[in-house]
């Protein structure tokens, strides 16, 4: 075995390991505690870092048969590294994972490093590349963990532009844990890289070889996804509960298990014809009842859980216009218990009473994942049917697809679509069309717009763009606007820049400092809520105003936890949904009958507000209007009864045909191509009065 050093190599390693030494000096902090140095910590970090940039400050020129021996060990040892400090970011221990689960972990970090080298050919490439990426998927987890309380999905890969924009608004800092695992994974690529490497594909024997492995690699994962070997590991995706689905599988494993699902299953007995037929009962069924409907007034449905009278349509001589507000993480905590706070939190929204339609909305998202609030609530379609972690604008809405907006637009109305935020967040500019707006406006068209902790513009700002949008419209003309604010927006660690009053947490509680200034934010979202409905108060022209939260915000966890007095891994089914719970409420500027909604879920929504506003329902509404009576809510977690009994989607129960003839006609709504049955899912204009 011979050692060469040669002036290139010293010159690299000279600058590899200032880069070192300068990355533990800036933190240098991480080893400091309470004055003390932990001396333990450090050394170790520095004898990584230096024995690593020891390694490739010579050229080691070993025997052929040991360089050979060195290449094959690295490849099947990393992996196994990669393993445990993914594990280890998402918060476990590998070593505790059953043999099979820890197996098939390895099985795809390995993937990536030979995957790597089929395509490349290029061994220390492959070493690099591969170490890296299981290193920044193990760190992503970790950070995603503590943005939003759940772990990293597969589909968050499509939604990496979003991610982007927003990324910059969280507090990412270096840690131990980030620091110390990655001096291990730079250990490892060093020592790996100390063997040599150099074959090139001259030869055809080189592409065959190439060839072969990307074919093992290819049946191998193909095997992977056989139902048999999912059967014999006990693979189940735990849709309801990510955080303990990977906890019990690991992380690798996990996120490629979800690769499974990327695709939506056809229903069974699945077909057009099948589709057709359920909505043509809806429609019969809403014919049989349309004496017992104009006795009265057209009512909508009792909400559930509550003894108030039926909410009468709208009063108005003409149809109104149609605001619809999404407000980006607004949300009551006071679903999970009792706390009092410095000043109050929602004293205007918790003063609407008057011609307001209000309740707890039902979603399927936690701390992010914006867009499917809004799918479900503008197509009444549910993400309970797609595959887990889906994102459905990222996906599928690839061409025109029915939605509030052309229903309301085939009726005379003017759709636009406001957000304060880039135009190609979760493909708006792409979907919006597609739905049936006439106009999207974002961020860069407002004239003056005002922000909060120096991000995001402000609840405020945002109500003024929609006055001044519905100021500017035709006198004559209908408008729908559907606008989603942005002020609320994680991550709740920014500067208080803007915020008007800051909310503090009092009594037993103690202070939570995310969960502080996210109150204080929802506090400042009150203050221009009044703002908007006193407007609209002044307002001649009949208006509805639809306003709703797309999901709560990724705070503390321990402070929910405290809340429910409980860890948040103990909590059953229907503590777990309490999570997934949003405000809303339906408000007219003239008569309408008030109610409350113990529970209704989002894709329910807009049926509801179209009714309260009188304008003719598609069969597809006319459906989802029966089919509430059934199944009141129904969300990517499970689903509930009228009497406030909760289900996985597992579960067999009464519900089970309703919920299997919906994913019929969903299926048909959003992938029926040729046979999507549009005509059920418009308003025909002999309808139209």
């Amino acid at each position: 075995m011979n050692l060469t050093v040669s002036k290139k190599r010293l010159i690299f390693t000279a600058v590899l390991t200032l880069f070192c030494v300068g990355l533990v000096a800036v933190n240098m902090d991480l080893f400091i505690y309470y004055g003390w140095l932990d001396e333990r910590k450090l050394n170790l970090v520095l004898a990584l870092l230096i024995c690593g940039c020891y390694a490739q400050s010579v050229r080691v020129e070993m025997p052929k048969w040991l360089n050979g021996i060195w290449i094959i060990a690295a490849f099947l040892i990393l992996p196994y590294v990669m393993v445990h400090i993914i594990e280890f970011f998402g918060g476990q221990d590998a070593a505790e994972l059953p043999e099979n689960l820890f197996h098939l972990n390895y099985f795809w970090c390995l993937v990536v490093y030979l995957l790597l080298f089929a395509i490349t050919n290029h061994y220390r490439f492959s070493i690099i590349a591969g170490s890296v990426f299981c290193y920044l998927v193990g760190a992503i987890n970790y950070h995603v963990l503590l943005f939003r309380s759940s772990p990293l999905q597969l589909t968050d890969v499509m939604s990496i532009g979003t991610a982007a924009d927003v990324a910059g608004n969280y507090v990412i800092t270096m840690n131990t844990a980030l620091l110390m695992t990655g001096c291990v994974t730079f250990f490892g690529i060093c020592l790996a890289c100390i063997a040599e490497f150099r074959a090139k594909r001259r030869h055809w024997y080189d592409f065959v070889g190439n060839l072969v492995l990307l074919a093992f690699l290819f049946v191998s994962a193909g095997q992977f996804y056989d139902d048999e070997n999912w059967k014999e590991n006990n693979l189940v995706i735990n849709f309801w509960n990510p955080l303990q689905g990977y906890a019990d599988y690991g992380t690798a494993l996990s996120l490629a298990m979800a690769g499974k699902y990327l695709r939506p299953e056809k229903p069974d007995h699945y077909s057009a014809s099948a589709a057709q037929e359920i909505l043509r009962k809806a429609a019969e069924n809403k014919a049989a009842n349309n004496n017992k409907a104009d006795k009265n007034n057209d009512a909508v449905p009792a909400a559930a859980g509550t003894q108030e009278a039926q909410p009468a349509a709208a009063a108005a001589a003409e149809k109104p216009n149609i605001i619809a507000i999404m407000n980006e993480s607004y949300a009551d905590l006071r679903v999970h218990g009792d706390f009092t706070t410095s000043v109050p939190v929602m004293s205007y929204y918790d003063s609407l009473q008057e011609n307001t339609i209000r309740g707890n909305l039902a979603v399927s998202v936690l701390g992010g994942g914006t867009c499917n609030s809004e799918f479900e609530f503008l197509t009444g379609l549910t993400t309970a049917f797609l595959p887990n972690g889906v994102m459905a604008y990222q996906q599928y809405i690839g061409n025109e697809t029915p939605s509030m907006a052309s229903i309301l637009k085939d009726q005379g109305y003017k759709a636009i679509a406001f957000h304060p935020g880039k135009p190609d967040s979760w493909r708006r500019n792409s979907v919006y069309p597609y739905f049936g707006f006439e106009e999207f406006l974002t961020e860069a068209d407002m004239e003056h717009p005002e922000y909060m902790r120096g991000a995001y513009v402000t609840d405020s700002s945002n109500y003024k763009e929609v006055i001044r949008l519905f100021e500017e419209k035709e006198e004559d003309e209908k408008l729908f606007l559907f606008n989603v604010t942005i002020q609320n927006h994680g991550g709740y660690q920014l500067d208080t820049i803007g915020i008007p009053k800051w909310v503090s947490l009092q009594g037993k509680y103690g202070h939570f400092n995310e969960t502080e200034q996210y109150l204080s934010l929802m506090r400042a979202s009150d203050t221009a809520l009044r703002e908007l409905i006193t407007y609209f108060k002044n307002v001649d022209e009949p208006t509805v105003i639809v306003f709703f939260g797309d999901h709560q915000p990724s705070v503390e966890g321990d402070f929910i936890a405290a809340l429910k007095g409980k860890p948040l891994n103990e909590l059953n089914l229907e503590e777990v949904q309490s999570r997934y719970i949003a405000p809303f409420f339906i408000w007219a500027n003239y008569d309408i009958e008030e109610a409350y909604y113990e529970n209704i879920s989002a894709n329910y929504l807009s049926t509801l507000a179209m009714k309260v506003a009188g304008v003719e329902l598609p069969v597809y509404n006319q459906y989802l209007d029966q089919l509430y009576e059934a199944v009141p809510m129904i969300n990517a977690l499970g689903y509930a009864d009228h009497n406030g009994n909760y289900y996985y989607h597992t579960d067999e129960t009464e519900l089970t045909e309703a919920i299997e003839s919906y994913k019929i006609v969903q299926y048909n709504y959003l992938f029926g191509g040729m046979n999507r049955l549009d005509e059920y899912y418009t308003v025909k204009q002999e309808e139209i009065t």
